[in-house]
Parts: structure tokens; C-alpha cells; sequence
């Protein structure tokens, strides 16, 4: 891994407030829910320590990145009642990244949660600020992100992995 958090550090997933949004932890990676979700429980795996892309990662970090997003999408799936989940990543402004900090994208489905199943495909793919990361889609409030967290956390305890 790289670089850790510095004071003046502009990435969000470096400041150690996101440990507040972890449900779970594995190897170096965090599984964090999304505080701007674009469907009930959309979430993130990030590296703990600043790694801007998919490609600089090792054999072993990897392996543990794959692993904890296999891990999390098990809890979400668990926790959302579904076996359905789009996964994604974005690697540049030109692929859609807003925050330049490796992030997969987890969305646990239900039927119908969209007029088309593949309507979450063209989300995220669009480098549009009102439909993936950026400041004008709805926030979760600090109750919700709270009530959210503890259910997801009560889940993965309870996980046997």
C-alpha cells in the first residue's frame, strides 16, 4: 500500500472518519456504506490506505480487495433480503470516477427497484454529478447512516466466513 492519511489530505475515503461508515474490514480494505446511495444499500470497498487504481494493486492486494467485496455483497445480500447485485468500477473522470481513490461499487437489487434491470448500468457509467458521487444527489442523514451501519455490522457478526 501506499501513502496514509496526511492532514490536508483532500480524499474522503483517507480521512479517518470513514471507518464511522465500515460494516466490515478485511486485509488493508474497508467495505463502507454509500452516504449518497442511489438505491438502498449501495456500498463501497476502498483500500485503507490511498491507492488510486485497480492496476497498481499487488497479486495478494488483489486478492484481499476481491475477497472483502465477495464478503460484503454476502452481508448486503443477507441484509437486503436479495441474491442480486451489480458491481462496478470507475477508473478516471473519463469512466466516471468522482473521487480519485480505488472504490468497487456494490448494489444489492430487488425486484423492480428500477423501471429496467439494466437501468443501474447507464447510472453509473454516466459522468453526470446528479446520478453518482457528486453533492446534489440526497444524502443520508446521521440517523440513517447510523441505523444502516449497525445493521449491516449486526449482520457481519453474525456472518461465518
Amino acid at each position: 500500500m501506499t501513502e496514509p492519511y496526511t492532514a490536508g489530505s483532500q480524499c474522503p475515503f483517507c480521512h479517518p472518519d470513514v471507518r464511522d461508515y465500515a460494516f466490515y474490514e478485511n486485509r488493508g480494505y474497508l467495505a463502507i456504506i454509500n452516504i449518497a446511495p442511489v438505491l438502498p444499500g449501495h456500498s463501497l470497498v476502498i483500500p485503507e490506505l490511498h491507492r488510486a487504481s485497480l492496476t497498481v494493486l499487488n497479486t495478494d492486494e488483489m486478492c484481499a480487495f476481491m475477497e472483502t467485496a465477495r464478503k460484503a455483497t454476502i452481508i448486503l445480500m443477507k441484509a437486503f433480503d436479495t441474491d442480486a447485485f451489480d458491481w462496478s468500477v470507475q477508473e478516471k473522470a473519463e469512466a466516471g470516477q468522482s473521487i480519485e481513490h480505488l472504490h468497487l461499487h456494490i448494489v444489492p437489487r430487488l425486484k423492480n427497484d428500477l423501471d429496467k434491470p439494466g437501468d443501474w448500468y447507464p447510472l453509473v457509467h454516466v459522468n453526470d454529478e446528479e446520478l453518482i458521487d457528486g453533492f446534489n444527489r440526497r444524502r443520508l442523514s446521521l440517523q440513517e447512516k447510523e441505523i444502516i451501519v449497525g445493521r449491516l455490522r449486526k449482520v457481519a457478526d453474525a456472518m461465518e466466513f
